[in-house]
């Protein structure tokens, strides 16, 4: 596959369809058998069907989060995006319970694609900012 193909990907089967059109069968398309994800804080990637939990649990939370791709880059086999997601706490997220909250956040994710498919996702975003739009931690000053 080239760059092209796999940025393509990227922005439609991973952002549009499995985060923002809630669409977890896409999972068993979009991943390799031994797919791999890591999250901020979780020791231990998450498989395939992890990764679906966790796009439930979202989905249940933020039932309208949307992302924005801000910037996509990619290299070969190696695609990387900048995000902006926005979406309103309208469900238990993580033992908190529904604030009507609206949130806008901002991450990273790089993907490793073999024939078509990720093999493996590095996401970062900032899990503290999110819990203090949330309401469940208390906003840091500014210095």
């Amino acid at each position: 596959m080239s760059t092209r193909e796999n940025k393509d990907i990227v922005r439609r089967q991973w952002y549009q369809e499995l985060w923002d059109n809630w669409n977890v069968n896409e999972a068993d398309e979009l991943f390799t058998a031994d797919y791999q994800l890591h999250l901020p804080g979780i020791p231990t990637a998450m498989n395939r069907e992890g990764t679906k939990q966790v796009v439930k649990m979202f989905s249940a939370s933020f039932p309208d989060l949307r992302h924005t791709v801000d910037e996509i880059i990619g290299e070969g086999n190696t695609v990387a995006a900048r995000w902006t997601v926005r979406g309103t706490h309208r469900g238990e997220f993580q033992g908190i319970p529904a604030s009507g909250r609206s949130v806008r956040l901002s991450g990273t994710t790089v993907h490793h694609l073999a024939g078509g498919k990720i093999v493996e996702t590095w996401l970062t975003f900032d899990n503290q900012e999110l819990l203090q739009q949330l309401g469940a931690v208390p906003q840091t000053s500014q210095v």
